[in-house]
């Protein structure tokens, strides 16, 4: 069954970056889900198969960079696009995570920013929010 809007999954801590995200990707008609940690990030994953993934690499639970490693090892999941928020300056991102993530994004990170990349994902993906 397709879905009418695109599902965005945001695995982000911050509480107030997270919900802000959502806000916006409400407004601008996708569905979203987050979650506070990779491990219930990764099975809402699994789980939901998100149109776009937001992946905080600062997680409480488990390292950012090993979500992104069992994403994209995950045969249904491998090829979601991943946008992958740091707090690594833009010289000092891991190599395997800019090599892996569709879009690296450095903290500060503006929230128009993210959005932005989102719908450049969606729209490469094939996916047709209502209101870009």
């Amino acid at each position: 069954m397709e879905r009418k809007k695109p599902l965005i999954l945001i695995i982000e801590d911050d509480e107030y970056s997270r919900e802000a995200i959502e806000h916006l990707l409400n407004a601008k008609g996708c569905e979203t889900i987050s979650a506070a940690g990779g491990i219930p990030g990764y099975r809402a994953a699994r789980r939901l198969s998100p149109d776009v993934i937001v992946l905080d690499l600062n997680l409480p639970d488990i390292d950012g960079q090993r979500v992104l490693r069992k994403l994209r090892g995950n045969r249904a999941l491998g090829q979601v696009p991943i946008i992958v928020i740091t707090g690594y300056g833009p010289n000092e991102i891991p190599v395997g995570v800019s090599s892996s993530a569709d879009f690296c994004i450095t903290k500060p990170a503006s929230f128009d920013g993210v959005i932005r990349a989102i719908f450049n994902l969606l729209r490469g993906a094939g996916a047709s929010p209502q209101n870009s």
